[in-house]
């Protein structure tokens, strides 16, 4: 008989996979899957024999190729004021890879007390849930936030050095290892090394290895559909498939010049539109 579970983490060829009844197993894959190149990952539902052999994977409900993860609810992207300094343009990333998946989206601004604070304010302009929050203040209220990743699997995602580590700490009180940001390189050292499923009560949370940079792997129709404050406005574009740069008649380049559309966040989407694929 086949018992079902899902994959909370992956480390050296074996998967450890935990069952509805609070069950973990250790697995290693079938001979079928490996001949097939089909690797489970951290978050998918599995078929797995009594002899330990995970023999199924079953159908993704999401997927995200970077953290790669399957069937997440929603993403909490946590970007840094201050070491590492706050990127834009990284940020927009992020939204367009997130929204083009239709997720669910939460941005987490860390280390307020070590940079300016408009890019929360910018972003909270423009309709997303937004949290401002200090993970050294041990007193810090984070029931709001709380609130809003319950019931739901939750990945997080960012550059290394931001804090997900100390948020997840914070969050779910755990002690996982956190180092300090290279002071020489102006960036963050990798302190996460797997990915990984957390879990406290209803909350769940995949953390995930930090990094520097990625490639956006969206095409340029992908892209214009993504940026989700753009959809309401493209209805009123002359075009169905405007890509809101050179077209004429174009509401979305009219409430970038009026001041309603974030100026970084269309200048952003021009920089993508000019690196996305064809």
């Amino acid at each position: 008989m086949l018992k079902k579970g899902q994959v909370i983490k992956v480390i050296s060829g074996f998967f450890d996979v935990k069952t509805k009844d609070n069950l973990v197993y250790r697995l290693r894959g079938s001979g079928s899957l490996r001949t097939k190149k089909l690797l489970p990952i951290v978050g998918d539902y599995v078929l797995f024999k009594e002899d330990l052999i995970l023999c199924e994977i079953e159908k993704r409900n999401s997927y995200l190729i970077r953290p790669k993860v399957a069937n997440v609810d929603q993403v909490v992207i946590v970007m840094s004021l201050s070491q590492p300094s706050f990127s834009y343009i990284l940020l927009d990333k992020f939204l367009a890879i997130i929204q083009y998946q239709e997720l669910d989206v939460i941005i987490v601004f860390t280390k307020m007390d070590l940079g300016d604070n408009k890019p929360y304010f910018d972003y909270l302009s423009q309709g997303f849930k937004c949290f401002l929050i200090n993970n050294l203040l041990k007193n810090e209220n984070f029931i709001d936030l709380k609130n809003e990743l319950k019931n739901k699997l939750n990945v997080f995602t960012g550059q290394s050095g931001v804090g997900k580590t100390s948020l997840l700490n914070n969050l779910l009180n755990l002690n996982e290892k956190t180092n300090d940001i290279s002071l020489a390189l102006g960036r963050g050292k990798h302190t996460t090394r797997v990915v990984e499923i957390f879990e406290l009560d209803d909350i769940k949370i995949i953390d995930t290895p930090g990094f520097g940079k990625f490639d956006l792997e969206l095409t340029k129709s992908q892209l214009s559909t993504s940026f989700f404050d753009f959809k309401i406005w493209s209805k009123k574009c002359k075009f169905i498939s405007c890509l809101h740069f050179k077209e004429e008649d174009c509401e979305v380049k009219r409430q970038y010049q009026n001041g309603s559309l974030l100026k970084t966040r269309y200048e952003n989407y021009i920089k993508m539109l000019m690196e996305a694929k064809k």
